[in-house]
């Protein structure tokens, strides 16, 4: 009986596909690889046919390849650094009805009170608390913590050790970087960029840079 376990669970297995094939996509396929969940990872990429492979999985197409996928056997992530192209990709993903996924590593520690939207990525050891809902394509990245109740947008990215304290607010595309500590009840606004090691004591508003300690907006 184990043994026939074991092998419907193979034969159930699905391939996965990663848009984008740059340091982000590692990091994807990696996380993807200790999931042990697809039988076979590749990549599309536009630098293909002069990248063909990448941590040893192949690239096997352009991006543009997306559009002769028809299998339902086949999962689809998109693994590119851009918020916005990032969230185009997946928003077009979904016009398209393809089998779009989160990938979440093992290690990361997710409330069962929290909602993630399609296609984002959660890497080691980062903490998403009870009741924070976060939006589509968002990347919680190595070590990052996201709070109870905290309000993540569409497009997102809290990059490696980032932390937010409760009942934080994200806007539309936010990039919060590394080592970024926000205070509890901030509202940081759209498309707005957050320099490595800041820490955020105010409310930020849209299409603005900040950083310091207390953030500053640049001038």
């Amino acid at each position: 009986m184990l043994q026939w376990k074991s092998l419907q669970a193979i034969k159930e297995m699905t391939d996965l596909i990663i848009i984008g094939a740059g340091g982000h996509g590692k990091v994807v396929a990696d996380v993807a690889c200790r999931r042990q969940q697809w039988s076979n990872i590749s990549f599309l990429d536009d630098r293909f046919p002069e990248l063909d492979r990448v941590l040893n999985f192949p690239v096997i197409g352009r991006l543009e390849s997306l559009n002769k996928i028809k299998s339902k056997n086949i999962d689809v992530v998109v693994a590119i650094g851009d918020n916005q192209a990032r969230l185009m990709w997946v928003k077009r993903i979904n016009k398209m009805c393809l089998n779009l996924v989160n990938i979440i590593d093992p290690s990361a520690v997710i409330s069962e009170s929290a909602h993630i939207g399609a296609g984002t990525v959660v890497f080691p050891n980062a903490v998403i608390n009870a009741d924070a809902s976060l939006g589509l394509a968002n990347i919680i990245n190595t070590s990052a913590q996201v709070e109870h109740d905290c309000m993540l947008s569409d497009g997102v990215h809290l990059s490696p050790g980032g932390k937010l304290g409760g009942n934080v607010t994200l806007g539309l595309c936010c990039w919060i970087g590394i080592g970024v500590s926000v205070k509890q009840g901030i509202h940081i606004g759209s498309n707005t960029i957050v320099g490595v090691g800041a820490a955020v004591v105010d409310d930020l508003p849209d299409n603005i840079v900040a950083v310091g300690v207390p953030a500053k907006i640049c001038s």
